[in-house]
């Protein structure tokens, strides 16, 4: 009977060590996802680092995250919302900093999400040297010889009359035209003109399972099975005439709980035809 509850008491032991090594390896660590869309519109190479969903959180390693997105060699950065969780003010400047450090990689382009909506956090941003803060405006830039025009928005919402028409113009045809959006609602914006769309928000679904991917979008466990529309919750997604691209992102909410999902950054590559 002893050697039985030894033995017991042995695999109970290693099933603990292999739970810690798979939710350390899937919440701790952390990759760069690379990405190529091509376009008439361009004859460079226009390379994007996206970062979004940090929750900022002390038991990451933001500092890797500053080296892994300067390691991309980036022509500018898209920072996509959700920089710290709801109700975390007291972090509000370590996330500026983290700004601050993206600002001297390459200029930043910012939205606010859900969590991140804080008048106090919005101040501070648009405040910093090379960072942007896109909150219903555009922006117009040249990357090599690449004519870009970039626009954000803050909505974590949508109503059935919203239309970006009544916001903005008709996007140019002679510029690469960007949406950056925390919520990635291709229904609300998808026949805007845009170009490309870069959004988070999912966190990839939290846990992905073989065969049924992501275990949550949109209010609905297993979507795959449970949820009648399109889902869009990680990855690539090609529409008639505009690719969303949505991260996963890198930290948690409420609780770090990713698996087969580990924390990313996505370089997206830009090309002609």
């Amino acid at each position: 009977m002893k050697k039985k509850k030894r033995l017991i008491k042995f695999f109970c032991l290693i099933l603990a060590v292999v739970v810690l090594a798979v939710w350390s390896y899937d919440n701790l660590t952390l990759k760069t996802v690379e990405t190529t869309l091509t376009t008439e519109k361009t004859e460079d190479e226009i390379r994007i680092a996206l970062v979004s969903d940090l929750h900022y959180s002390y038991f990451y390693d933001n500092d890797k995250v500053i080296r892994s997105i300067k390691d991309t060699n980036p022509d500018i950065i898209f920072v996509l919302g959700d920089m710290y969780s709801r109700g975390m003010t007291g972090r509000i400047d370590k996330v500026i900093g983290f700004l601050e450090e993206l600002s001297e990689i390459a200029d930043v382009y910012a939205v606010t999400g859900d969590h991140d909506y804080d008048d106090e956090y919005k101040q501070k941003v648009t405040e910093l040297k090379n960072v942007y803060l896109l909150d219903y405006i555009y922006r117009d830039v040249v990357i090599k010889d690449t004519k870009l025009r970039i626009y954000g928005i803050n909505n974590v919402y949508f109503t059935d009359t919203f239309d970006l028409h009544n916001e903005f113009e008709t996007p140019p045809e002679d510029r690469i035209n960007i949406l950056l959006s925390h919520i990635p609602s291709m229904p609300h914006y998808g026949d805007f003109g845009f170009d490309y769309i870069f959004s988070g928000d999912t966190h990839g679904g939290m846990i992905r399972l073989p065969w049924f991917g992501g275990l949550y979008y949109n209010g609905h466990i297993l979507p795959k099975i449970t949820y009648n529309g399109t889902i869009t919750d990680k990855g690539l997604y090609e529409f008639e005439n505009t690719s969303l691209y949505v991260t996963s992102g890198i930290g948690n909410y409420p609780i770090p709980l990713r698996f087969n999902n580990r924390p990313e950054i996505c370089l997206i590559k830009i090309k002609g035809e």
